[in-house]
């Protein structure tokens, strides 16, 4: 059980884990001592590796995978897919109307 955990681990600090897994793997380690001790030996084993190699600024903690730019460009396109539907939707079904769109919704309920 705990060998599955220790690989979850070495996925984390390598960056490689999904939002869902990351999630998974903290509920598991706020409860595991056994693993939440390796993790923090693993951390401090690939920080002194680092430091070892001439990285004098090695970080304990994991950077994120995801990028500001990835988020960025996946914000936009979502932002233009919903652009868009709603732009061939007012193509398809028109818009409320010259009328208010109280009566527009009136005049929908009636019909």
């Amino acid at each position: 059980m705990h060998d599955e955990w220790m690989r979850q681990i070495d996925l984390e600090l390598d960056g490689e884990l999904s939002l869902p897994e990351r999630a998974a793997l903290a509920r598991h380690l706020a409860g595991c001592r056994h693993c939440a001790e390796a993790r923090v030996n693993h951390l401090e084993m690939r920080v002194a590796f680092a430091r070892s190699a001439g990285d004098p600024h090695a970080r304990t903690v994991p950077r994120p995978r995801l990028r500001g730019r990835t988020l960025a460009f996946w914000m936009a396109v979502s932002l233009a897919a919903g652009g868009a539907a709603g732009w061939l939707a007012h193509q398809r079904w028109g818009g409320p109307g010259p009328a208010s769109l109280e009566a527009s919704r009136a005049t929908l309920v009636v019909q």
